[in-house]
């Protein structure tokens, strides 16, 4: 494991063919994944509002990409052992890819004008058991009964 969770983001160009019924939005490939992938679930997050936020949690166990396909978004990410952070813009006009490694913790924040999609690709299915509330614009654990999940079951 990297000393600095920071270090091991990565962020991938992602492909998007667009015509006039609409586009394909490819936003991983098995050359990004290399042999890191023991794939859990692939889900998509919506919000509805500018500055909602999705996330403030991390897995201890598990890895994600995360790729905004509509809207724009802000991926917060806070690294709870150094206490450094990182925001990276994501557009759905300019396709991206983030990886983020397990013990980060991450939020989307809905930056546009109106909804912000996403969708994200999991290492392991969701488990209730690999998800601490924190929040990454301030850097605490918080109750989780109070933050919104990008789970499964949010």
């Amino acid at each position: 494991m990297t000393a600095n969770l920071l270090e091991a983001v990565r962020v991938f160009d992602s492909r998007r063919t667009a015509d006039d019924r609409g586009y394909l939005h490819v936003p991983l490939d098995a050359k990004q994944i290399g042999n890191e992938l023991a794939f859990g679930e692939v889900y998509v997050v919506r919000s509805n509002n500018p500055g909602d936020r999705r996330g403030d949690h991390l897995h201890p166990d598990t890895t994600e990409w995360f790729s905004v396909v509509e809207g724009r978004a802000t991926l917060q990410l806070r690294d709870p052992a150094t206490g450094q952070s990182r925001d990276i813009a994501l557009d759905g006009e300019h396709p991206t890819t983030v990886h983020v490694p397990a013990g980060l913790a991450h939020c989307l924040v809905n930056d546009g004008p109106g909804p912000m999609i996403a969708v994200a690709v999991s290492s392991r299915p969701f488990s209730p058991d690999d998800v601490i509330a924190h929040r990454t614009d301030r850097g605490e654990e918080v109750d989780p009964s109070g933050v919104d999940g990008l789970s499964s079951d949010s």
